[in-house]
């Protein structure tokens, strides 16, 4: 196989053997540190070794990296995928295709499914029907267009296989404690999808801020979901530092307007000199004070 040669020769320098003392007498282990597996992190993980140890990687391991470079996973990017999802090699080659042809039958493109894949190694791990009844509550639960759904899949294909029922708090969370309406959930849901994997206490908090210290409206949250994203002191630090210069002003409609986007985004420097207009020796000082 000309491809496995080729892989083998351009990943020779991403990992040490100090690693993993039996290396030297594995052959198999060699050709996996040449793809870029870090063995070190399947060390530290529960059975990984018990079931990879007994394979021959040209018997046993040869034909899941001929699949996932037909599927579209990249050589410089195998290494990565591998060291997170070991237990591909668990699988059957069949599961594995049935599950692909699945995305395909969903209408998923080529592009989307490389993606899916590539962005989420687990997802393979997960039966034909257990993603249909992922993607049907979710499609369910948000009132998503077929559309809607596979975009949401593509563009975080990590929340589909996420835990379900922290993706039910955080959903009970937004709507019941937060009190977003139903379409500005939806719009949250599909502007960033990230915020269902973010832990309800931190959202709790920031939602608080943002909306009760700031003083924004849900529209606006909806609007600049970043908010929601944001590390706690970044958004405490600056709001505390614009609100002492008297510029903490987020309403669009009066002079001074400060986007919430640029509060959360862009260097300290940045935000000193375009939002608080005022340099990052004042702002460190203020800082000192907190």
């Amino acid at each position: 196989m000309q491809f496995i040669r080729v892989i083998l020769l351009n990943q020779r320098h991403i990992f040490t053997h100090w690693y993993f003392p039996s290396l030297t007498r594995s052959a198999t282990l060699q050709q996996l540190v040449k793809l870029g597996v870090d063995l070190s992190t399947w060390d530290a993980r529960k059975n990984v070794n018990s079931f990879i140890l007994p394979l021959d990687f040209e018997r046993d391991m040869k034909k899941y990296i001929v699949f996932l470079h037909d599927l579209g996973i990249s050589a410089d990017d195998l290494g990565r995928w591998l060291t997170v999802n070991p237990y591909i090699f668990q699988q059957s080659i069949d599961d594995l295709e049935a599950r692909t042809n699945y995305l395909e039958f969903m209408k998923f493109s080529e592009e989307d499914i490389v993606r899916i894949i590539s962005k989420n190694p687990y997802w393979l791990l997960f039966s034909t029907v257990r993603i249909d009844k992922r993607l049907g509550i979710f499609q369910q639960s948000f009132e998503l267009t077929d559309n809607e759904v596979r975009y949401l899949a593509t563009k975080q294909p990590r929340l589909i296989t996420y835990k379900y029922s922290s993706i039910k708090m955080t959903t009970f969370s937004v709507v019941e404690e937060m009190g977003f309406e139903k379409s500005e959930v939806k719009s949250l849901l599909l502007a960033k999808p990230r915020i269902w994997m973010a832990g309800r206490d931190a959202l709790m908090r920031r939602f608080d801020f943002a909306h009760n210290h700031m003083g924004l409206s849900h529209q606006q949250i909806v609007q600049f979901p970043h908010v929601l994203l944001t590390r706690d002191f970044r958004m405490r630090q600056r709001h505390g530092f614009l609100k002492l210069l008297g510029r903490d002003q987020y309403d669009p409609s009066k002079p001074n307007y400060v986007s919430p986007l640029a509060l959360v985004s862009g260097t300290d420097a940045e935000f000193c000199l375009s939002l608080a207009k005022s340099s990052v020796q004042a702002f460190n000082d203020f800082l000192k004070t907190l």
